[in-house]
């Protein structure tokens, strides 16, 4: 399953970092694809693509193809206009889950981080990131951070509660980043780790 997520946006990813079209990219791993249920996926995203509807109205029925917290992205970044911004970093967090490339404290950052680019408040964000990480301690952690945000806490007062993932410094960056550029904070919190 994982796999086909991996090739799905990695080879989009390419596909529209080249300049190519959006349609005709997907029409080209249609053509690619020999899972017959994936390739209704990609004639049905073309098909969207061709009436002026979103394709990504296609993926949820898809999981395969495109997670939870993939197809949020890409909703995102396509409501934005930010797909071929966010394509490639979205392709490299796939790959990061995928194949065990990043820590999951760094990914759960990282992944926070595009969320904040694209859009996403705080609280859609951590919504997003606790389902992504239910199976783990970092699911606790998101669902903390959240109750402390909805009632009015900063971050860095919900995070004192997780010194293996926010220390002291992490924690400064995390003040910094709400009351200026939070994306940024969350990477630079990553290089801490």
């Amino acid at each position: 399953m994982d796999s086909h997520e991996l090739r799905f946006f990695n080879n989009l990813s390419v596909l529209i970092e080249c300049g190519r079209p959006l349609e005709a990219s997907l029409g080209n791993l249609l053509q690619d694809e020999r899972n017959e249920d994936l390739r209704t996926a990609y004639k049905t995203m073309v098909e969207h693509l061709q009436k002026g509807e979103d394709f990504t109205k296609v993926l949820g029925d898809y999981p395969q193809l495109c997670s939870r917290t993939s197809l949020a992205l890409l909703r995102a970044a396509r409501r934005t206009s930010t797909l071929a911004n966010v394509l490639p970093r979205l392709a490299s967090l796939v790959r990061a889950r995928v194949e065990g490339e990043l820590d999951p404290r760094q990914r759960f950052l990282e992944t926070w981080a595009l969320m904040v680019e694209t859009g996403f408040s705080v609280d859609e964000a951590l919504t997003e990131l606790a389902e992504e990480f239910s199976s783990g301690p970092l699911g606790d952690i998101a669902k903390h951070l959240q109750s402390c945000s909805r009632g009015g806490h900063p971050l860095a007062e919900g995070a004192k509660r997780f010194p293996e993932v926010f220390g002291a410094a992490s924690r400064d960056l995390l003040s910094y980043g709400e009351a200026r550029d939070l994306a940024y904070a969350l990477r630079a919190i990553n290089r801490l780790l």
